[in-house]
């Protein structure tokens, strides 16, 4: 660092500043750790910086760049002077500048004009004139138009930006130069610096003060004197007091420096020690074994490894797989139960367990290996919580459960819309697939892909790529309220006289606009999808009954808050205060409700008071007069007129479980409210990523720990209870089936799209299915102490096509209705083009010799098949789904992989390529992968198998095939014989490595391997170290 000469802080209450001088770079610090966080090259040298809107930061050369205080990047660059800014200021809407300007011959000098330019509309507005040269310039902190100009011999100019021709002057009397000038906060002080060392201050004496809540300086106290003691044998340790001391002691060990050790020798049991006779071979003695376990089996009496989160973290599927099958007596299901749940060594103790956030273990067979059913037992999915913006996670699935949200977003998911971003149908897509699941995992990928790809959302700091620093609660409750008014965007875009969803969603208030100035009043009408509560002033004492009540914050959070700043149309200028009082003319019925912590830190002990937060409340607006009931007041006036009742739907909720973790947000959920069929009885669950479980409403309205804060509450009207729609599934809007702009004339592969009017799917009709990826990004790995290669994250794969074959009896069965190649805006890491079949520039707009599609078109596509009722026919299906993120029904599945499959022969899946070889005396895949071939031979591969059915050899001829597997490694024996003379030549020192084509299998790859470490087997071999233990690439039987 060098010449640094500027520097401000990037926002209110942040503690990031942002540093900058006579050089090219900048620097982001942490003031409160006092580290350097980040550098930011530039290609200007910055010697001002002021924040307002943006960060202003005036150039060496005279300009003056307006930085983004979220991204950094420069957003205008506007050129005040042609030398340098001696001066800047910055206030609201408003920038003010003094500066000087090249001459043609002579050095600069300053100019007589003052420039102002407006941050709101960024564009200059009228400078003012100054024919003295303005060296100095600051805006009145309170009056936010009112700007003191000074020359350098001290001649003050107090002028309005406004109206420049009111203008104020005055002389101050210096001993030199004027060198500085600041105005106190309050407004009430000024004071000069000249270069006779002189300070001028400048004040009215009787109410000179120079902050706004002035408090007396706090000076340390004295420390007291410490009395002499001796040491010697008489005088106790426990007398000598410890000194002050700010860094943790040597001998405050906390948890994290408690290590295993190993176990004493366990005293002998005296049942053994009674019958113990000498061993007949000589050595030692021998005895009966007297414990339930096998002979010479070792005890484990430690717990099973934890994930560090406070969950007891369950064994991996292969690891339960090979556990059952070398132990008869089977799993001890008991140790997987929720209810044992135990407390790691990071989870504060007063926090249950279940709270705690829970962590994907990745094991040889990636994600899918996880036993995600261990952390919910119940009929409702979990998402996955691994990917990119999944703090959303729990607002999603609060959404789900309001059915005036839910309804809305299918039936517009199920119209015409094909947008790309459309968040209504994304939450759609996601609805429907979390009601399809049951209880199995999901995950959000195209939902918060979609979301994160808007600009919008980016502008708001709510994606995680570009504003990690933000408070969790304070990002998500800027998301919901943008998700909100983007969804009602998106549904008026197709319909665009149907206001559905903005009366669902949209508080109409009429507001009155008063300046309090000159007494003009106006009105408007505003909108507002999120309602914070304001508090009204909390008494000193903490008895309950001079709490607020909820319906009482609630009611001054619509009527908005008193005296705010605004401008007035008939004072021409931003006035304060002024008057603004909300009158609502119309309640949606569906309240979001934020606490508002933010601006009322004060109240959070308010929510602590047990009962406070209602189940039910009651508004009812007459004449304009707006009430809010709650409890007894409520049973009072529920039958009344005018009466509309809302319930608590759920809420999310900031939970800090451990003290080296960062916070998390869960939601609950009371689920009954969305069941098809009438409960009378409420039941709350915790939605915790994919953890899920049943809990009582006291425990998820209990905010009395403080570990537990909420961020944001849902409420519906209550005779929206139960009104689950689901007629869109009988209007389904089928057009986009019938388009397939990869399958023209144009393209290279041959298409026979469907023909409208004379093929329409429908309930049971069977199509083939086989979908191609490439890598965006690499999969993450880290070596432990012993020199282990565990898996951090998986490669992210992205769908690159998708083909869609006629399974249906015919003379058109296996030609392709759907072949897509969809477009990718996100850099390509690899195209895996031996596994896939796609080269670089098939998926890029510019360069495809295909006719692309979006991935939402090509999504859509599925899904209609999918919700017609079609049956999905292919080859390891479940990674395909899985990638493309999209859940279906088992009876909607049929997997020639699990066809084929017997487990008598060691749990072994059997390749596409294999059974080809075997049942249908092909050979497949030969060079690159075709989805279309892949599809269409597994197609064969399933009328083969009813065949052997009908005719009663369906087992025997699966026992046949895995006898001829075993001969050939589960290989074709071309295949077999490449890689059998790809190792010879490898032991005798040859060029060796043979061709990666002779891999065998479906060799799309696996989305937790290495696809360029090698060939290696299509199923693991049964000693062979997993993924964890540092062995190299493992390829999926299922491929």
């Amino acid at each position: 660092m060098k010449d640094l000469c500027c520097m401000t802080f990037l926002g209110k209450d942040n503690q990031f500043i942002l540093v900058a001088g006579c050089q090219k770079i900048m620097y982001k610090i942490d003031v409160e750790k006092g580290t350097l966080v980040e550098e930011i090259h530039t290609d200007s040298e910055y010697t001002i910086m002021k924040n307002c809107r943006f960060i202003c930061a005036a150039t060496s050369s005279g300009s003056v760049n307006f930085l983004d205080p979220g991204t950094l990047q420069v957003v205008k660059t506007w050129s005040a002077y042609t030398s340098v800014i001696s001066s800047m200021d910055a206030k609201t809407d408003f920038l003010v500048t003094c500066g000087s300007s090249n001459r043609t011959y002579g050095p600069p000098q300053l100019e007589p004009l003052a420039k102002v330019f407006d941050l709101k509309q960024l564009e200059q507005l009228t400078p003012i004139s100054f024919p003295g040269g303005a060296a100095f310039v600051q805006i009145h902190p309170k009056m936010s138009t009112a700007t003191v100009l000074s020359t350098q011999i001290g001649q003050v100019q107090v002028v309005d930006i406004v109206t420049p021709g009111a203008v104020t002057i005055l002389q101050v009397p210096l001993t030199g130069l004027m060198t500085s000038m600041v105005m106190a906060p309050s407004g009430n002080a000024w004071a000069i610096a000249d270069q006779g060392n002189t300070l001028h201050l400048w004040g009215s004496p009787e109410r000179l003060h120079f902050v706004e809540n002035p408090q007396e300086t706090e000076f340390a106290d004295e420390p007291e004197r410490v009395p002499h003691l001796g040491v010697d044998d008489d005088v106790p340790f426990s007398t000598i007091g410890m000194p002050f001391y700010r860094e943790r002691l040597l001998s405050a060990w906390g948890n994290d420096m408690i290590f295993e050790v190993g176990k004493p020798t366990p005293r002998i049991e005296q049942e053994i020690l009674k019958n113990m006779r000498p061993n007949p071979t000589g050595i030692g003695h021998i005895s009966p074994n007297t414990r339930k376990d096998r002979p010479n089996q070792v005890e484990n009496t430690r717990a099973t490894g934890s994930n560090g989160t406070g969950a007891a973290e369950p064994k991996l599927l292969s690891e339960k797989a090979r556990d059952s099958r070398g132990n008869d007596r089977g799993v001890n299901d008991a140790a997987e139960d929720l209810a044992n749940m135990v407390l790691a060594e990071y989870t504060k103790a007063d926090v249950p367990s279940y709270y705690a956030m829970p962590n994907i273990r990745i094991g040889r067979y990636g994600v899918e290996d996880f036993d995600f059913k261990h952390f919910n037992k119940t009929k409702y999915s979990g998402l996955e919580n691994q990917i990119t913006n999944s703090y959303m996670n729990p607002l999603l699935q609060l959404l789900r459960f309001v059915p005036l949200i839910r309804n809305p977003a299918l039936h517009h998911t199920g119209g015409i819309c094909i947008q790309d971003g459309c968040m209504l149908c994304e939450l759609g897509f996601l609805i429907d697939m979390l009601e399809k699941a049951g209880g199995e995992i999901c995950q959000a990928t195209n939902f918060l892909k979609a979301y994160s790809s808007l600009p919008e959302a980016v502008q708001q700091n709510t994606v995680e790529e570009h504003a990690p620093q933000n408070a969790l609660d304070v990002r998500l409750s800027t998301a919901n309220r943008f998700l909100l008014r983007q969804m009602c965007l998106d549904f008026r875009r197709i319909s665009t006289f149907d206001p559905t969803l903005d009366q669902i969603l949209v508080t109409n208030y009429l507001q009155n606009i008063r300046c309090l100035n000159c007494h003009h009043e106006s009105r408007r009408n505003e909108l507002s999808y999120l309602t914070n509560l304001i508090y009204p002033e909390l008494s000193s004492s903490r008895k309950s009954s001079h709490l607020p009540k909820f319906s009482d914050a609630l009611r001054s959070g619509f009527q908005g808050s008193p005296n705010p700043k605004g401008w007035c149309q008939q004072c021409h200028r931003y006035q304060a205060p002024k008057d603004i009082r909300n009158m609502l003319t119309e309640v949606s019925p569906v309240l979001m409700i934020g606490p508002n912590f933010e601006k009322y830190p004060r109240s959070k002990p308010v929510w602590t008071n047990p009962g406070w937060v209602p189940r039910e409340i009651g508004i009812t607006i007459e004449g304009g007069n707006l009430m809010v009931f709650e409890g007894d007041q409520l049973n009072s006036f529920r039958h009344y007129r005018s009466m509309v009742v809302y319930e608590l739907v759920g809420l999310v909720a900031d939970v800090t479980s451990a003290e080296r973790q960062k916070s998390h947000l869960v939601s609950f959920v009371n689920v009954s409210i969305s069941e098809r069929d009438p409960q009378e009885q409420n039941e709350w669950h915790l939605f915790n990523d994919f953890l899920v479980r049943k809990v009582n409403e006291e425990e998820a309205l209990d905010f009395t720990p403080s570990w537990k804060t909420p961020v944001v509450l849902t409420y519906q009207i209550q005779r929206a209870r139960h009104n689950i729609d689901d007629t869109w599934k009988e209007s389904l809007n089928i057009q986009c089936l019938y388009y397939n702009g990869s399958m023209e004339l144009l393209s290279s592969s041959p298409g026979h799209p469907l023909k409208p009017g004379h093929e329409i799917p429908e309930l049971g009709l069977p199509v083939a299915i086989d979908a191609e990826f490439v890598s965006l990004q690499r999969e993450e790995i880290e070596l432990t102490a012993a020199g282990d290669r565990v898996v951090i994250s998986e490669p992210r794969l992205g769908t690159g096509r998708v083909s869609v074959l006629r399974g249906w009896s015919g003379p058109e069965e296996g030609l392709p209705f759907i072949d897509d190649y969809i477009s990718i805006a996100e850099p390509i890491v690899d195209h895996l083009t031996l596994y896939s079949g796609i080269e670089e520039g098939d998926l890029n707009y510019q360069t495809s010799r295909h006719t692309l599609m979006s991935l939402k078109i090509a999504y859509k596509k599925l899904w209609l098949l999918l919700n017609l009722g079609c049956i999905f026919v292919g080859h390891g299906l479940s990674k395909d789904f899985r990638t493309i993120n999209l859940h279906v029904p088992k009876p909607q599945v049929i997997d020639t992989s699990d066809l084929y499959f017997h487990t008598k022969f060691n749990h072994r899946k059997l390749s596409l390529r294999f059974l080809a070889w075997f049942f249908l005396k092909e050979e497949i895949q030969t060079g690159n992968h075709d989805s279309i071939e892949d599809a269409r031979t597994a197609l064969r591969l399933w009328r083969h198998y009813e065949q052997l059915q009908n005719e009663g050899l369906a087992e025997q001829s699966i026992e046949d095939v895995y006898r001829e597997g075993k001969k050939w490694n589960y290989k074709p024996p071309a295949e077999f014989e490449a890689d059998r003379a790809r190792r010879r030549r490898e032991r005798m020192g040859g060029a060796g490595g043979g061709s990666s084509a002779d891999l065998g299998g479906r060799m799309t790859p696996e989305l937790g391997g290495g696809v360029l470490g090698g060939s290696g087997p299509v199923t693991p071999v049964g000693k062979g170290k997993g993924r964890e233990e540092g062995a190299g690439y493992f390829e999926s039987p299922l491929r």
